[in-house]
């Protein structure tokens, strides 16, 4: 969940600092009754414990008068860690002189309210630092997006012109390696050569996802047979997976609706994936391969395509970032880091989603496009 959406709205956490055991279930009374979490600490060194232990609350309410540590302790340990967008302070307390008042904002203080106050006047100066903590949050956010959004077209303009830079020196090492083989009768030799172009050919894959991560058009709109273009994925595949000891299950229904999209495009997305699905279970393991289609409204259906493996989970920390581009899980050498990402964009263009999930019994991949012609993909 992002910043901004934590903060939307009633669900804020507040961690209210109270001393007065009556005070504390007045105040928690009245924020509770307003849709906001509270968390109570009836000393500074208790609420000092909960923002180690906790982090920052979306708003911190400080009593001046805490026993052991004050308020206004509790005020400036807590801002020299976050500034007053991340953490609003406010201070509820009966010293309203003004010597107090300044105190408390030289320590740190976003606000305060004197007691008795209103529950109103409470809510409403509550609400008014969580809106602005909430601009900011969602100005944080879209900076970054606009940032990942430079990067993104830096990078496609690069690998563009990486990518025709390599073609022509790629195509003379082969050629001169394929000259060379057919003349040499020394097997050792041979087999050097042969090395030679199967690295050549990997560098040759490598441009190709390079010229595709550059590439931005739309996918193309004729009608699709999605069950035929995984079938004949699939076909591509089957023998080296039955060879290298992987069991393939393949579940296709026989109803899946004809889409509006680019089978050549789809394809490319399939077999990424399987090609993923091969790879993570190594030498010996089970891919197994559903397609069904899904209501998605009255008149129109989704055709989900789920590709699950029992190889290794990919771990928490790393599954929200697989789609990244040039973000790669292979050890060494054997991933670009752009398959993954091509994918997206191309399901993307086609109006629809693909998703991963993993954990102890596997990993599943799950394409979802939409059978009725989508709207053209806005730009991201």
């Amino acid at each position: 969940m992002s910043d901004a959406e934590r903060l939307a709205g009633a669900g804020a956490h507040l961690l209210l600092a109270e001393d007065d055991p009556s005070a504390a279930r007045v105040l928690r009374m009245i924020l509770e009754h307003s849709g906001y979490r509270v968390t109570v600490a009836p000393d500074g060194e208790t609420a000092l414990r909960i923002l180690d232990e906790q982090g920052p609350p979306d708003l911190l309410l400080l009593d001046w008068m805490l026993p052991g540590i004050s308020g206004l302790e509790v005020c400036h340990s807590a801002r020299q860690r976050w500034d007053a967008l991340r953490l609003p302070i406010l201070m509820v307390t009966a010293r309203t002189d003004p010597e107090s008042i300044y105190a408390a904002f030289d320590a740190g203080a976003s606000d305060y309210v004197g007691k008795p106050f209103r529950g109103a006047e409470l809510r409403a100066r509550i609400e008014s630092h969580l809106r602005t903590q909430r601009l900011w949050a969602e100005r944080q956010e879209m900076e970054e997006h606009l940032a990942e959004r430079d990067k993104i077209f830096t990078l496609g303009l690069l690998a563009g012109g990486v990518a025709h830079d390599l073609n022509n020196p790629l195509a003379v090492i082969s050629g001169h390696a394929q000259v060379l083989q057919r003349r040499v009768q020394d097997p050792q030799t041979a087999e050097h050569l042969a090395e030679i172009l199967a690295a050549v050919d990997r560098c040759a894959h490598i441009v190709a996802d390079m010229l595709n991560f550059a590439r931005r058009h739309p996918a193309e709109r004729i009608p699709v047979d999605v069950a035929q273009v995984l079938h004949a994925t699939l076909g591509m595949r089957t023998r080296k997976l039955a060879t290298g000891g992987v069991d393939l299950q393949v579940d296709v229904a026989d109803d899946l609706p004809i889409i509006s999209g680019d089978g050549h495009q789809l394809q490319q997305v399939f077999l990424n994936i399987l090609v993923n699905a091969e790879q993570a279970v190594g030498e010996r393991g089970t891919v197994r391969v559903t397609a069904r289609a899904v209501p998605a409204s009255a008149d129109d259906r989704d055709v989900v395509v789920e590709f699950w493996n029992d190889g290794p989970r990919i771990p928490p920390e790393l599954l929200p970032r697989i789609f990244d581009p040039l973000f790669t899980t292979k050890a060494g050498e054997e991933g670009t880091g752009l398959g993954l990402f091509i994918c997206r964009r191309i399901v993307r263009e086609h109006g629809g989603t693909v998703e991963a999930r993993s954990n102890a019994e596997g990993t599943t991949f799950t394409v979802c496009i939409p059978a009725h012609p989508p709207a053209p993909p806005a730009r991201s």
